[in-house]
């Protein structure tokens, strides 16, 4: 029996973390986490159904590995009569809420669950993509993420550079 109990124990403890990391995220865990405040606002200047296809196009499209990742792995909800897009992985929860200020004007609440930190990366890729391709248009943007990925992974190669001219690893 004493060798049957550590086993146990451990599937427990590991679904106990699998469980708080993310793994059940609900739309209304998401909707929940937003209205106790924990979530990224920005303010466009565009009206929301043209932000809302902005976003979607990113993800579709951007080169940013976090958005890449989270797009090709994740359950996508496009449920735009919520004037909302839910995303989730068995880790990562994403909720984009979209809410009309004038005509003109839209506040986006970005909210995630599951490990922050990757959500943050998704999140803050698509802040800085998105007002790129509200302001220059698809084919600009396309041009524009696939800049950052050269930009990023040339940065990353002078990094690994100067670490491997290092005396000691």
């Amino acid at each position: 029996m004493k060798k049957l109990t550590l086993p146990l124990v451990a599937l427990f403890l590991f679904v106990a973390f699998y469980a708080s990391t993310g793994c059940c995220t609900t739309i209304n865990d998401l909707e929940a986490r937003r209205d106790a405040g924990k979530k990224t606002s920005v303010v466009y200047e565009q009206d929301w159904e043209t932000v809302y296809a902005a976003v979607k196009f990113v993800w579709r499209h951007s080169e940013n590995p976090f958005i890449a990742e989270q797009y090709g792995r994740s359950w996508i909800d496009y449920a735009i009569e919520e004037k909302a897009i839910y995303s989730s992985t068995s880790f990562v929860g994403i909720g984009i809420f979209f809410e009309p200020i004038s005509p003109y004007q839209t506040k986006v609440d970005y909210v995630t669950s599951g490990y922050i930190g990757y959500h943050q990366g998704i999140i803050d890729a698509t802040i800085e993509e998105l007002p790129y391709l509200l302001k220059n248009g698809r084919k600009a943007y396309r041009e524009y993420t696939n800049n950052l990925a050269i930009q990023k992974e040339k940065k990353r190669e002078a990094e690994k550079k100067s670490q491997s001219n290092l005396p000691f690893k």
